[in-house]
């Protein structure tokens, strides 16, 4: 386990947030793809596009396909969505509509902080096939990748999509973690998993969801044990992970995943007593969505959806700035 304090994590946290000028230009705070979206699955990219803006992001886009584009564009204006994901019913062999969407894609990807791959991505075969494609173009540029739902489902097929990738993170929930443990050959249920897991993909840093979320990257382990809501509602995945992705994005520009710390006590930037910026990245993304949590269950209590998470994230963003002193920022 990490020896960082509570009190450390805050101001680490804290210096991730960008601060707000009006001498800034859109897209200095941030500039997120999700890659999913499918006929069935509309909601889960919408919930992770919007928490990224709603936390401070400047621009949300989707990638998804075209049965999912006009009902994502019809939940908010304020999404950018490219109906760019294959369709088997499209017509055409199945490379030809891969490749036309990877090159409708990729150019895109050159613009992006970081990207979301999975929400609603359904596990059709030739879009998984897509994606896959999309994830090594991701890997060439060294962008931060969040990989959660489906996307996992699609690691799990093939760990080489994320292995020796130190700026990928992985969000798996119980389930997905047992799948992926079993496809590594460890042991889901030991002390060790979360390391052994890391350890075995050499590279991301792993968030395991449960009543406290351990992060990981094989090297240390952080808990995020703030307290959030007992209403489990659908959605919250979706809002975390599109958190995540725009604190890696956050943490990109302030240094560069892992190769500075943006935190280590009370030395400022770099030094032993930081986390790399990717873990530190995934921790905030975690308090922020339980914060939200806790707020929205005191308001709406049985009745909070993830509209409501999203509706609290802009407060919390602003709470978790204010830990750190404005001398020390």
């Amino acid at each position: 386990m990490s020896t960082l304090t509570k009190r450390d994590l805050l101001e680490g946290v804290a210096r991730l947030v960008p601060d707000l000028a009006p001498t800034k230009y859109k897209g200095q705070a941030g500039k997120i793809a999700v890659i999913g979206g499918s006929r069935e699955y509309t909601g889960a990219p919408f919930f992770a596009a919007m928490a990224a803006l709603k936390i401070g992001a400047d621009l949300s886009h989707v990638f998804c396909t075209e049965g999912a584009a006009t009902v994502i564009k019809g939940y908010s204006p304020e999404l950018i969505v490219h109906p760019y994901l294959p369709d088997a019913r499209d017509g055409g062999s199945a490379a030809e509509l891969r490749q036309r969407a990877v090159e409708a894609i990729e150019p895109w990807l050159d613009r992006f902080d970081a990207v979301l791959v999975g929400p609603g991505l359904g596990r059709d075969p030739l879009v998984l096939d897509t994606v896959a494609e999309v994830m090594r173009a991701v890997r060439r540029r060294c962008l931060p990748m969040v990989v959660d739902a489906d996307g996992l489902w699609l690691v799990n097929q093939h760990p080489s999509l994320v292995s020796g990738y130190p700026n990928a993170v992985l969000t798996p929930n119980k389930v997905e973690f047992q799948r992926l443990a079993d496809k590594l050959g460890v042991a889901a249920d030991s002390q060790s998993a979360l390391q052994d897991i890391c350890r075995s993909l050499d590279g991301p840093v792993i968030v395991r969801k449960g009543a406290a979320d351990a992060v990981a990257d094989g090297g240390c382990v952080v808990e995020c044990d703030e307290e959030g809501s007992p209403r489990r509602a659908g959605g919250q995945g979706d809002v975390l992970s599109g958190c995540i992705a725009t604190y890696a994005a956050w943490a990109q520009r302030a240094g560069g995943a892992r190769k500075e710390q943006l935190h280590a006590g009370d030395s400022g930037a770099g030094g032993d007593a930081g986390l790399p910026p990717l873990m530190l990245a995934a921790y905030a993304g975690c308090l922020t969505t339980r914060r939200a949590s806790q707020r929205a269950f005191a308001k709406q209590r049985r009745s909070m959806g993830a509209t409501d998470l999203l509706a609290e994230l802009g407060a919390v963003a602003d709470e978790l700035a204010d830990e750190l002193p404005s001398e020390r920022r």
